[in-house]
């Protein structure tokens, strides 16, 4: 590890106390962003805006690739926190580097691009409409699991080439093991259901091999990477993990945190209802202030300086997405949602070679499960006592359970679209 310690972060970040005000400790972290902390093995905080981008920019310096015994003698950390967990397979395209990385963005490209975002959006719009069909006469619904949760989900599902029936199965170990810490009762059932989903998704990739498809995961199990050869099994997993995983959780939590913050501000929720066209800049702002990808991690490749730190070739460093979107430097009233704010430079889908190759999915995604909650519900009130959050994550933010009351609506009546 570095022997320059000038600044030092003594912190916790698995501690409740730290989750509870992890965004005043954020604003006095960035008075030094970035400083060494001694705890897990030892690691570089890096909170501030222009220190995070500068990482985030170089990505052969501060390498985000997974590797235990690389032959260049660095152990990789990845992305995946300090300490990083143990059971759960790598985050294949964000964890991977060079060729590989770059054969695995050029499949998904033509999925993520905003032509292929705006044919879906009719799917994603008749899932949304559907999905609040079978709840509006009800007058309540809980907002997470009967809507947030599965319409990312089932086109998630629809998209990587898996039945769309499943998405339940797939959501409840994904938001369990991103929820839940080490020791509770839903992490332990989500890793005990990961073996058979791990073999149904194979038995799915084999059969794709020989009676492929127009799916992603068609696509995967015909990719050629380095030297001609395909992904083996365990790569592959760990592909499907990073898409699965990302398509299922991060959208959600943002729509939930978001519908969240507009219950504690009507006036901000009147604002959207009276002015739609608000949705576009308000879609940025949420993705600032909801920051729910709140840390990664990268590893140092070479001996380089860093807001006047001297770090060393295989030092870890944890990467503040939250504290770099709030940085006063950057975002004036960064504590506030200021729905027209512009310019917003926010971070919510990183920079460099590993941005976040769904955004544009994740923004249309997004605008349509808002509007269908302030068109047909706005007059929704969150249970706020018995909203659940995440807890034990330093890296994702969201939403476990959100209870929700309003005026029963009438049904639209589109079919089921899955």
């Amino acid at each position: 590890m570095s022997d320059a310690e000038e600044h030092t972060a003594e912190f916790d970040h698995h501690s409740p106390s730290f989750f509870d005000h992890r965004h005043e400790e954020w604003a006095k972290q960035r008075q030094c962003p970035v400083a060494y902390n001694p705890r897990y093995g030892g690691f570089w905080v890096v909170s501030g805006y222009d220190e995070v981008t500068a990482v985030s920019r170089d990505g052969s310096t501060f390498s985000s690739k997974y590797e235990e015994n690389s032959p260049d003698g660095i152990e990789y950390l990845g992305i995946m926190g300090v300490p990083r967990l143990k059971g759960v397979p790598p985050a294949l395209i964000a964890e991977v580097e060079g060729s590989t990385h770059a054969a695995l963005r050029r499949l998904l490209n033509p999925f993520m691009l905003p032509s292929a975002v705006a044919a879906a959006r009719p799917f994603i719009e008749q899932c949304a409409t559907w999905f609040l069909d079978q709840q509006i006469e009800r007058g309540q619904m809980d907002l997470v699991n009967d809507f947030t949760n599965p319409v990312p989900a089932v086109l998630t599902m629809k998209m990587v080439g898996l039945p769309c029936e499943s998405w339940t199965y797939y959501a409840e170990v994904f938001h369990s093991v991103n929820a839940f810490g080490a020791g509770t009762e839903e992490r332990a059932r989500a890793q005990s259901l990961m073996t058979g989903m791990i073999a149904e998704l194979l038995r799915v990739a084999e059969e794709r091999r020989s009676d492929p498809r127009e799916d992603i995961l068609s696509e995967l199990v015909h990719l050629e990477v380095e030297d001609g050869r395909r992904l083996r099994d365990d790569e592959l997993i760990g592909v499907l993990w990073n898409l699965i995983g990302g398509g299922l959780d991060t959208t959600s939590s943002l729509t939930a945190l978001s519908l969240y913050h507009l219950d504690r501000h009507p006036q901000l929720r009147q604002r959207l209802i009276d002015e739609p066209n608000l949705l576009v800049s308000a879609t940025e702002e949420f993705l600032r202030f909801t920051s729910v990808n709140e840390t990664l991690t990268r590893t140092v490749t070479a001996d380089t300086e860093l807001g006047g730190q001297h770090l060393k070739r295989g030092d870890f460093l944890m990467l503040s997405w939250l504290s770099a979107n709030f940085d006063e430097k950057v975002f004036d009233r960064p504590d506030e949602v200021i729905l027209d704010r512009s310019p917003n430079p926010h971070l919510a889908f990183g920079v460099g070679p590993h941005r976040c190759i769904g955004m544009h999915l994740a923004r249309v995604m997004f605008a349509v499960l808002m509007r269908e909650i302030l068109t047909r519900v706005p007059d929704y009130r969150v249970d706020r006592e018995a909203t659940r959050f995440y807890r034990g994550n330093p890296e994702l933010a969201g939403v476990v359970t959100m209870p929700t009351s309003f005026a029963p609506g009438a049904v639209v009546g589109v079919e089921r679209p899955f």
